[in-house]
């Protein structure tokens, strides 16, 4: 995971660099779209991330953040959680584009934790297949109660 401690200029060096590999090519917008996700305590919705750039100034159409996001999920810096119609920062530090991560996601905060575990997705996604089902592309949300919602 990227470190929480590193200041955001840092992550989206970071981040930068890591989607290099794969052909990610930084713009003002692009940047801007991370930093909104890097700055935000949860998962965002796209229409959010709009508010946000208007609040400092930049004025984006909902059709130009959802371009950028789909740019920087095909670049595998961010992942999609769908059951939220939301977008977080890929915490992964590897440049595999196409990994297929798990996000825990609390349903009461909206936290989203990506885990990378690669022994744990192998097993699952085989046991996943011997029973018939495949996944599709993308990340695989479980749902539950984060410790701090637990223990309000």
């Amino acid at each position: 995971m990227i470190a929480r401690k590193w200041s955001v200029e840092k992550k989206l060096d970071l981040l930068e660099d890591r989607g290099a590999a794969s052909g990610y090519a930084p713009t003002r917008l692009r940047r801007l779209i991370l930093r909104l996700l890097l700055e935000a305590k949860g998962p965002l919705k796209a229409y959010d991330m709009v508010d946000k750039a208007w609040e400092r100034g930049d004025k984006l159409t909902p059709a130009t953040v959802y371009r950028v996001l789909e740019h920087l999920k095909a670049a595998g810096l961010v992942h999609k959680v769908n059951s939220l119609n939301s977008y977080v920062v890929c915490s992964d530090h590897g440049t595999e584009a196409d990994h297929h991560p798990l996000l825990l996601v609390c349903p009461d905060c909206r936290k989203a934790t990506e885990i990378n575990d690669s022994d744990l997705s192998d097993a699952l996604f085989a046991r996943l297949n011997a029973l018939g089902h495949h996944v599709a592309s993308g990340s695989v949300e479980i749902h539950g109660v984060c410790d701090a919602c637990a223990a309000k």
